[in-house]
């Protein structure tokens, strides 16, 4: 076995990339939240047409935990990813990130 700590959830981020994701977003956060585990959420928001970075943005508006990166454009999934794992790792108690 290794010396090394294996990060526990409290420790974790997830960076949610989103383009026309608001009938899914609520539902996926809130499963987030039921773990119970303080996940860093990061969300990155595309410009959605319809409305996804607003409503991520007015659930983050009640919860430290939430995070959101509003981009001006569709700029694709690869750097929404870098771009929330760069927001993530800024909380020095974060150990891994996951992507959804």
């Amino acid at each position: 076995m290794s010396d090394q700590a294996i990060p526990t959830l409290s420790t974790a981020a997830v960076v949610i990339p989103t383009f026309n994701e608001r009938q899914n977003l609520r539902r996926l956060i809130e499963g987030l939240r039921r773990l119970d585990a303080g996940l860093l959420i990061v969300v990155v928001d595309d410009d959605s047409p319809d409305g996804t970075g607003d409503d991520a943005q007015a659930m983050a508006a009640a919860d430290p935990r939430l995070k959101v990166l509003r981009r001006a454009r569709k700029l694709g999934r690869g750097t929404a990813v870098l771009e929330g794992l760069r927001e993530a790792l800024k909380d020095p108690a974060v150990r891994c990130v996951l992507e959804m």
